[in-house]
């Protein structure tokens, strides 16, 4: 699947077929634009699709840690010391009744890690990390990749394509208030979403 076949199945449904004379009306650069919104949006929604591993160094004498890779878009887990033991999940609401100081215990190889709340970026490890660098194994999404109209589209399966094709009417049909008022633009987006979500 590339994006010229994207383009090609919008055209189609946006009635936008006619290349000779005016030409279209919707160019290629817009439609390719819309193309790879269609992959961020995704990210957004759906950011296992482009889950990766990364190896992140641990901030010595602390708890609280944050992966900053410039491709991150949000944490999914914290998989293990790197080439060692795996790390548990805690509850943080269980670590801070049971045992209030934690963040003081001495620092240690990691053995569990949980989420920070409200923030995609930052998780907590137990105990804090060891004067010793340690380095984890993290899995996170990443943004997708821009796509040239030729190139295949490797982020997603091609079972999405049609979602992808609805994204794209969706964008361009936004632009006429026609599409707009009748909802046809909606009702675009709204089966995207519905595709996107299974």
């Amino acid at each position: 699947m590339t994006p010229q076949d994207i383009i090609t199945e919008a055209r189609y449904i946006l009635n936008d077929t006619n290349s000779t004379g005016v030409g279209y009306r919707q160019g290629d650069t817009e439609l390719l634009g819309y193309v790879n919104s269609s992959l961020v949006e995704c990210a957004v929604l759906r950011p296992e699709l482009f889950a990766t591993i990364g190896d992140m160094t641990c901030v010595v004498g602390q708890c609280e840690q944050s992966i900053s890779f410039t491709d991150v878009v949000a944490l999914l887990e914290v998989l293990s010391i790197h080439q060692g033991a795996a790390l548990t999940p805690f509850d943080m609401v269980a670590m801070n009744a049971y045992n209030p100081g934690w963040r003081t215990d001495t620092a240690a190889a990691a053995r569990q890690w949980s989420r920070f709340t409200n923030d995609p970026l930052k998780f907590f490890i137990y105990p804090k990390a060891p004067v010793t660098p340690q380095v984890l194994d993290v899995r996170y999404a990443r943004n997708p990749a821009t796509f040239a109209i030729g190139d295949t589209i490797t982020d997603v399966p091609a079972a999405l394509k049609t979602a992808l094709v609805e994204f794209v009417v969706y964008r361009a049909a936004s632009k006429d208030d026609e599409h707009v008022n009748s909802g046809r633009a909606n009702s675009f987006y709204q089966s995207f979403l519905s595709k996107l979500k299974g």
